[in-house]
């Protein structure tokens, strides 16, 4: 197939198989995200219609490239696809990772004072809470999480309030108006964070072009009364954005949340309370991959039963979000490491691990996207369901590898700054591989 013939054939899939509403924007050059609005899910099912439609076998090792970046690019790509590809290294951001849209702005008062580290306040964030929706869909966001637990743990480290301003008894109306008046008067110490949703901010890249998307910004007046300052510390996003494009976001009935702090408030962080926090982080199981196979077990059983499964890949559709999280580990990791002058060889042969860790969790929604596919024969889904089973079971081989290794460097971390910490507190730690 030559490259014109190939062109045509993703407009077909874009157009008659996914029903994508921004077909008009399709050009080679059209970037798959920013202009066809393609998220993560939806450009795995057009890789598996190209499969399936037209023979292609792409390798699970390409499944996280970066030539999806492009129609032209993907189609160079497939054009000269090669079973032994190798995926380039992602560069490591070692200092500046982030996972967590919450975590992530009250992080940034933090790592502009030099007396404090941020990299403890991560460690809730690698087994951060998995919810349900009422589908039975992995959700990232509920009205029923909080954010007590981190805000709690904020004021202990670094005694830091996290100040709710935000009024679920009030209007969306009487909420901005609030916002706009915190805006006015805040001293220049106080950071103002907002939830809004992205999806209302087409114009904002986006990579997850999840509908809705929950998420902390924080947000600052200009000189300029129709536009606000709009920094958003997880996407590496800083500018100017139109007030009302802003309070619009705001205004979505999927997101009700924001709170106020002060740079001001800033304390040293004790020992003590370091230690504290990361016991009781530190879970031994692993909850994320647990709630994923219940997920898949329960519609194996519905395809052995020949039951439906066409809602699979759904139901994993917003696993790419919380994968993310896991990047957490290279911070309870440095941490660490740099208190005990450890080796960083080993350190990043940890990192890389904690890649895999994430990326594979995109293998195993690749498989469940080939499971909800119409297309799919019984033999195909029988093979899928087996493939993602032992998925299952590498990622809790690694991220067990990951909490061991993370409880001995605690362990020694804390036999240094409390020689005399009773046994229980040093106990070996017994994973449920």
């Amino acid at each position: 197939m030559n490259k014109p013939d190939l062109i045509n054939a993703i407009h077909s899939i874009l157009e008659n198989k996914l029903c994508i509403p921004q077909i008009s924007a399709f050009s080679p050059n059209a970037r798959l995200n920013q202009d066809l609005y393609l998220d993560s899910v939806l450009i795995l099912q057009l890789i598996i219609q190209l499969e399936t439609d037209l023979g292609f076998n792409v390798p699970d090792n390409a499944l996280t490239k970066d030539d999806f970046t492009t129609v032209a690019s993907l189609v160079d790509f497939l054009l000269n696809i090669d079973s032994t590809v190798e995926v380039s290294p992602i560069p490591e951001e070692f200092e500046d990772i982030k996972v967590h849209c919450f975590v992530s702005c009250l992080c940034e008062i933090i790592k502009a004072d030099d007396r404090v580290d941020h990299r403890p306040f991560y460690f809730g964030v690698w087994d951060a809470d998995v919810v349900l929706d009422g589908n039975g869909c992995i959700s990232y966001h509920s009205e029923d999480i909080n954010h007590d637990f981190f805000r709690h743990w904020y004021e202990k480290l670094y005694n830091v309030s996290v100040t709710p301003w935000y009024d679920k008894t009030i209007s969306k109306q009487a909420n901005s108006k609030r916002l706009v008046s915190l805006l006015a008067n805040k001293p220049d110490t106080r950071q103002i964070m907002v939830m809004l949703d992205m999806y209302r901010l087409p114009e904002r890249e986006n990579k997850f072009n999840q509908n809705p998307f929950p998420h902390y910004v924080m947000l600052e007046q200009t000189s300029n009364p129709e536009t606000w300052l709009m920094f958003d510390p997880d996407f590496r996003w800083e500018g100017h954005q139109e007030k009302s494009q802003v309070l619009q976001a705001i205004a979505s009935p999927a997101v009700d949340g924001g709170y106020y702090f002060d740079s001001q408030d800033i304390r040293p962080t004790s020992i003590l309370s370091v230690r504290d926090y990361f016991l009781a982080c530190f879970n031994k199981n692993n909850p994320m991959t647990d709630v994923v196979a219940n997920i898949v077990s329960a519609y194996e059983n519905r395809h052995r039963a020949n039951q439906n499964t066409s809602m699979l890949g759904q139901a994993l559709a917003q696993l790419p979000v919380l994968a993310i999280r896991k990047y957490a580990y290279e911070h309870g990791l440095a941490y660490f490491w740099r208190a005990l002058d450890l080796e960083d060889s080993e350190f990043e042969a940890w990192c890389d691990v904690i890649e895999e860790l994430v990326e594979n969790y995109k293998l195993i929604q690749y498989r469940g996207l080939k499971i909800s596919n119409s297309e799919t024969t019984n033999e195909q889904k029988n093979l899928a369901f087996d493939e993602i089973s032992t998925l299952l079971a590498q990622q809790n081989e690694r991220e067990f590898r990951i909490k061991a290794r993370l409880w001995q460097v605690f362990q020694l971390w804390q036999s240094q700054h409390f020689p005399d910490t009773p046994l229980e507190n040093h106990r070996t730690l017994e994973m449920n591989e």
